[in-house]
């Protein structure tokens, strides 16, 4: 759901002084409809876990394989995508978003690559997301955006290498609220693949066919927003 286009969602957080999202709200009294008895701001695993007696999840060896193979193939198939796109037209304007393709498939592998950063500096700030509309410019061709895809996928098997799995328990600050690693680490998985779909859409309207593309078996257990925009 875009909630800039839903009138409804938009009066519940102003309701609630909010202007952020993701954001949780519990009904605290058992038969009642009360609104945002207790609202939880972000991916708070701790206080959602809390509030929905739902337990401690514990993270095993075969997670984070898992995690890794998704993130190879879905970001191996944006590198494969990305290679066809013509460097004419690299600065082609996406008119969903009002950006172009240079900044677009550098965002999709950006996004990832600031996961592990957060990890590595401890927080990850708004306006870390935006860094795209002014460090794409300095890739100045197709080749260049691919090398730096190639650079995020070396650097993220490194990261998988032997990680302890304390590792990815590790609380991260954000500006959706703290979270540990590894669900930083499956919102940044789900992005790049929300993402690559919409690469697939661009693709279509520049009538380039997409060469061995990702399938929905291929995104399987995988968090994605259902709307392609």
């Amino acid at each position: 759901m875009d909630v800039a286009k839903d009138p409804q969602a938009l009066k519940e957080l102003e309701e609630l002084g909010l202007k952020v999202i993701p954001v949780t709200t519990i009904s605290l009294t058992p038969g009642t409809k009360t609104f945002g008895d207790k609202v939880i701001i972000g991916f708070d695993r701790p206080s959602l876990s809390e509030a929905l007696n739902l337990g401690e999840v514990s993270i095993t060896d075969s997670d984070a394989e898992w995690m890794l193979g998704k993130f190879m193939k879905v970001l191996s198939a944006a590198r494969r995508a990305t290679l066809q796109i013509p460097d004419d037209s690299i600065d082609w304007v996406s008119p969903e978003r009002d950006r172009t393709l240079r900044q677009f498939t550098f965002h999709l592998f950006d996004r990832p690559y600031m996961m592990i950063l957060a990890y590595e500096q401890g927080e990850y700030k708004a306006e870390d997301r935006q860094r795209y509309i002014t460090d794409a410019l300095n890739t100045h061709d197709v080749q260049s955006i691919v090398e730096f895809g190639e650079s995020v996928i070396d650097r993220i098997e490194k990261f998988f290498e032997n990680i302890e799995l304390d590792v990815l328990k590790t609380p991260v600050k954000t500006y959706m609220g703290t979270m540990p690693l590894n669900q930083l680490m499956d919102l940044g998985l789900g992005h790049s693949v929300h993402h690559l779909k919409q690469l697939y859409y661009y693709m279509s309207k520049l009538d380039i066919v997409p060469e061995n593309p990702l399938t929905e078996e291929d995104f399987d257990g995988i968090s994605v927003p259902s709307e392609l925009f």
